[in-house]
């Protein structure tokens, strides 16, 4: 139903691709994609690792995650769903929001939306991180080393250093079980 509705509303969708799993789909399907779909229902910190990779990979893709509000609980799920998703939905609302989304990307008027928990925002209000840290928290949240995260973004190993120690100083921490372990705290 979905797919013919989208046929109808938006001819400018030549392929609808489905797979369970991520690593399924090749990577010339990706450099295609206008649109990923993603049915993140589950609490799943590895999936949203390659999904934040495969985002770096093919920045033209507009990635779109069908979620439920058990999701939010995480802040560290809640970081990375909002640097990986360009929009995200709630399940209950799923079909009406995604064919409204992808007719808004076919006419390229599709704005962002980004979702907080409680904590993440309140976090986020007494911390006031640098436009950099906030690039570089979800790297560091994702558990990546500082060596990988200079791949992702063009700076230095030593510039992400600095803010990865200016992180942990800001949160009152001094490792990543730490940061975990702040962001998991109740208010």
């Amino acid at each position: 139903m979905l797919v013919e509705n989208l046929k109808i509303e938006s001819p400018s969708f030549k392929k609808v691709l489905y797979a369970d799993d991520i690593k399924d789909v090749k990577k010339v399907e990706f450099s295609r994609a206008k649109a990923i779909v993603v049915d993140y229902g589950q609490s799943d910190i590895k999936v949203l690792n390659s999904l934040l990779e495969i985002k770096n990979r093919y920045e033209n893709s507009y990635f779109i995650l069908i979620t439920r509000d058990a999701c939010y609980e995480s802040t560290i799920e809640n970081i990375l769903i909002n640097t990986i998703a360009d929009h995200t939905i709630d399940c209950k609302n799923a079909v009406r929001k995604l064919c409204a989304c992808l007719a808004h990307l076919a006419q390229e008027e599709q704005p962002v939306t980004i979702i907080k928990n409680a904590r993440w925002h309140q976090l986020e209000k007494q911390q006031h991180l640098t436009r950099m840290e906030t690039m570089l928290l979800p790297y560091i949240v994702s558990g990546k080393k500082n060596k990988e995260i200079t791949r992702y973004v063009n700076v230095s190993g030593k510039t992400v250093s600095h803010h990865r120690r200016n992180i942990y100083r800001k949160f009152s921490v001094t490792n990543l079980t730490g940061l975990y372990k702040k962001f998991d705290q109740f208010l």
